[in-house]
């Protein structure tokens, strides 16, 4: 659900916001006159940009939510059908998990009073799509609604340090995926010291290492050449393969505004690619024919920005499914410096 990292806990959440990134520490919620208010979901707008961690307009897909109980709470969001990672007739893996992170963010913010300036830090998450066909685009945008549950953890002195949510993603009324993760919040000064610690650790001797070339497009399930993350896959073993990110920090989504490490929906995204291209190499298949239907992940530390970044991908045998047909499971891990900073448990099935 979000994109920042941290130490022996996580990877993946939200950077803490900076008047150098263009934003500032306001507390927006009162930019919103209904807040508060029951009332039904309402898709009309989007919610202010800042409540879910975004710079750019075109990037913030929720547009209202509501707390249905004293942990539960409803999210409503709009698909679009041009985004740049979008590129087949279906919804992909980022923009689902996209809504997701702008859910967790956005409850935080406006129901559980967690301040603007925290970080946030995605510990685990999960997402398990249960309906294929519930994902092909229809002759409107998407209306999402996502319903979660929460089971918050505080501090000796009562205050939030984070939740473990849980919840189910509907797309049109229908149910599509079921999600879960662990958030957990770092004020300002607990995240500096740690990113200062994490960089101390490592080894800055080496030189830079060259920006390595993005796979043909093709090889890895994608058409345009601005969402290839990885390097061409090369074998290890077996049933093993490895490739390098390729980070591009230009790029609209991944990095829509600066960071200091590596977002987790860039790892996300890297992880699929690899397990896509691996799956299609060993078995023969056309990697445009291949879907994640289940993502599991786990962060454990920062990826720097300015250190080389690889995906090593081991895979499983294929297993029937009864919705999905064969499926396959693939083992990816992210690793710098011989480290592994996340790991990935990708099922992939292929799907016309």
């Amino acid at each position: 659900m979000n994109r920042t990292t941290t130490g022996p806990q996580a990877t993946a959440t939200a950077e803490p916001r900076t008047a150098e990134a263009g934003t500032d520490h306001r507390d927006l919620t009162h930019l919103d006159p209904d807040y508060g208010e029951p009332r039904e979901l309402d898709y009309d707008a989007t919610v202010p940009r800042g409540l879910v961690h975004r710079n750019a307009v075109s990037e913030v897909f929720v547009t209202d939510s509501r707390q249905t109980g004293e942990t539960s709470f409803e999210v409503a969001a709009q698909l679009p059908r041009g985004h740049v990672m979008l590129e087949s007739p279906a919804y992909d893996l980022p923009l689902l998990l996209e809504a997701c992170r702008q859910t967790g963010v956005l409850v935080s913010h406006r129901h559980l009073d967690v301040p603007m300036d925290r970080a946030f830090i995605m510990h685990r998450m999960s997402l398990h799509i249960t309906d294929l066909d519930g994902l092909r685009q229809g002759a409107e945008p998407a209306r999402v609604l996502t319903r979660s549950d929460a089971d918050l953890y505080r501090n000796k002195a009562g205050k939030l340090r984070g939740y473990d949510f849980r919840g189910e993603v509907l797309i049109n009324g229908s149910e599509v995926a079921k999600a879960t993760g662990a958030l957990i919040f770092l004020g300002r000064p607990a995240y500096q010291a740690l990113r200062a610690k994490g960089r101390e650790a490592l080894d800055w001797s080496a030189a830079a290492a060259p920006r390595a070339v993005p796979a043909p497009p093709a090889v890895v399930g994608r058409r345009d050449p601005r969402n290839v993350v990885i390097t061409e896959p090369v074998q290890r073993g077996d049933e093993g393969w490895r490739a390098t990110v390729v980070p591009d920090h230009g790029h609209p989504h991944l990095f829509d505004h600066p960071l200091d490490h590596l977002p987790g929906n860039l790892l996300i995204e890297a992880a699929r690619q690899v397990a896509v291209a691996s799956v299609a190499r060993s078995a023969g298949l056309d990697p445009a024919t291949l879907v994640p239907v289940s993502v599991e992940a786990s962060f454990s530390s920062f990826c720097e920005n300015d250190l080389p970044t690889t995906v090593e991908a081991d895979l499983a045998p294929f297993r029937s499914d009864e919705r999905f047909g064969p499926v396959v499971g693939v083992d990816v891990r992210v690793n710098q410096q011989g480290t592994t900073n996340s790991a990935f448990r990708i099922e992939v099935a292929q799907w016309a």
